[in-house]
């Protein structure tokens, strides 16, 4: 996944704990919170709380008004999930022990009355920020109501505790309620500013997006141009029938939006209500994120496009070469080839850097895609640079040697294994030579799936490992850091059990139109990533304005 796509939501999205550790934390949390805070007023301040106020202080300041919120959210906002509500509580109860530590700091009653407030705008801003970000700013009015929610009971609580006693005009309380409401007036109208910028920019809502991401809601993007791609089919048949499928089309976005979750989707179909024995797997080719389908259900449009080769029994042996800056390893089917490339440190090409002048019905190329899942590289390679050009005289070339290459008997056994993380083994011999290819629908490769594939280099003259580059879920990018090597290794038992001469066939046929995004893609990215950072720095002096404002 290079640095250019909406890769920065999966560097912010982390797993969100079950209920059932929310809530004792939020408990445990509100009371320990509450003792210090007694402790911290008691030691730098001249006030000196009875032990006897320690229990209302911190259920009515740390807990009541935290659980409220975490209810309340998820009953008033549609689909806001329970989970996502009491972890905001939860963020929002922790920001409240900050500003009480902070308020014990208070070198008098004009001071602690500012930071108070502060907390209470905090705590009000940072509701109107995640709920717009996870819901959408369609639903700015009934965010900002539900959000005043939690800052209105913590309101309540401090005037319960101290608010009469402190000796202010009706003026200071009627100007610090309206700093409030001005924030968050503030707040909303630089948020609508940023989506009217991408809006116009890309005709998508930028939190439409991301809280469809968030949530992985499958959706279509009003963005792209009509095109037909090419979709390749390799067929294998030993008495059972694997179908590997490679269109030329790129798994993403992201999530459910576009073709996120296309992998996914083609695999579910080649394995479901098949016949007996009929199994398949998606191959991801060279190419990115501006060839992603604009509509999810596409995809159907896509499987549509498969085809059934004519098949030979005949193949050349898998046949390797280093260039250095990439790696070739392909065989002879027939007249046709199969090749799979491995580039370092290149996450993506453009779609002509190889095959603008090839067949894609003569040769399949495949890229593995199995460098890291979690520190993959960046750099993309365009068509038409010095670049492009130097490693397309390396396919030349290899494709070159490969075509003298001597054919014998064919013979391949396979396993495909329907997990969380889908996988297949294809074992395959030729003259002796017996090889590998382990394939699992990630974006990447775990250090796991190296280990396992290291292992197995003992026990075949190569193994090749490749990821299908999915992004389906926003939520194992994040945080997926192993897979299920159980159900790879029984997919190359499986698959070596299953080994018996076999017929392999190669065709492609082009889909009917459909849309991807092409250059859409950049629009969407560059205004997306430019817009975040104008809305941190807008944050950043609204808060800084804030400070002065109640202040100064």
């Amino acid at each position: 996944m290079g640095a250019d796509n909406v890769d920065v939501f999966q560097r912010l999205v982390f797993s969100v704990p079950p209920l059932s550790r929310l809530l004792p934390a939020m408990a445990v949390l509100g009371g320990v919170y509450g003792v210090v805070a007694v402790a911290a007023i008691s030691m730098f301040t001249p006030l000196s709380p009875e032990p006897s106020t320690l229990v209302p202080l911190a259920v009515l300041l740390f807990l009541l008004p935290f659980l409220f919120a975490g209810e309340l959210f998820h009953r008033v906002l549609p689909r806001y999930p329970r989970t996502w509500s009491f972890f905001l509580a939860l963020t929002n109860q922790f920001v409240t022990f900050v500003y009480a530590l902070v308020l014990s700091g208070a070198n008098d009653v004009g001071n602690a009355w500012s930071i108070v407030w502060l907390l209470f705008v905090t705590v009000y801003l940072i509701n109107i920020l995640v709920l717009v970000v996870s819901t959408g700013i369609g639903r700015y009015k009934r965010i900002l109501l539900v959000g005043l929610a939690e800052p209105a009971v913590l309101i309540a609580a401090f005037y319960a505790f101290a608010g009469g006693d402190l000796g202010f005009s009706t003026y200071r309380h009627v100007f610090a309620f309206a700093s409030l409401l001005i924030a968050a007036a503030f707040l909303v109208l630089v948020l609508a500013i940023v989506d009217y910028l991408i809006r116009s920019n890309t005709d998508v809502s930028a939190f439409e997006l991301t809280s469809g991401i968030l949530r992985n809601d499958r959706a279509s993007l009003d963005l792209g141009v009509e095109a037909e791609p090419a979709v390749e089919t390799l067929a294998i048949d030993n008495g059972d029938r694997l179908t590997l499928v490679a269109p030329w089309v790129h798994p993403g976005p992201l999530g459910g939006f576009g073709g996120g979750q296309l992998s996914g989707n083609v695999i579910d179909a080649l394995n479901d209500g098949g016949e007996e024995g009929d199994s398949g797997f998606f191959l991801h080719v060279p190419c990115t994120h501006k060839e992603d389908l604009s509509n999810p259900d596409d995809a159907e449009t896509i499987l549509d496009a498969v085809a059934d080769p004519d098949r030979v029994d005949c193949a050349s042996r898998l046949v390797h070469r280093d260039y250095g800056e990439i790696e070739f390893y392909g065989r002879r089917i027939g007249d046709k080839q199969v090749i799979f490339l491995r580039g370092e440190g290149i996450d993506d090409y453009d779609t002509g850097v190889f095959m603008g002048d090839v067949d894609e019905s003569e040769v399949l190329l495949v890229d593995l895609h199995n460098h890291d899942l979690q520190n993959g590289p960046e750099k993309e390679v365009l068509y038409g640079s010095s670049e492009a050009d130097r490693l397309k005289r390396h396919f030349d070339d290899f494709r070159d040697r490969l075509a003298d290459e001597p054919r014998s008997d064919y013979a391949a056994g396979f396993a495909v294994r329907r997990t969380d993380q889908d996988v297949a083994a294809l074992v395959e011999s030729v003259d002796g030579q017996e090889t590998l290819l382990l394939g699992i629908d990630t974006n990447g490769i775990t250090p796991d799936v190296r280990e396992l594939a290291a292992d197995y280099r003992g026990e075949f003259d190569e193994v090749l490992v490749f990821s299908t580059d999915t992004h389906a879920s926003i939520h194992e990018l994040a945080n997926t850091t192993r897979s299920d090597t159980d159900a790879l290794r029984e997919a190359v038992e499986r698959a070596t059990e299953t080994v018996a001469p076999a017929t392999i066939g190669l065709t492609s046929r082009t889909t009917r139109p459909l849309k991807l995004l092409k250059n859409d893609y950049n629009g969407l990215v560059f205004s997306v990533n430019i817009l975040i950072r104008l809305t941190i720095i807008a944050l950043v002096m609204l808060y800084a304005l804030l400070v002065i404002w109640l202040f100064f």
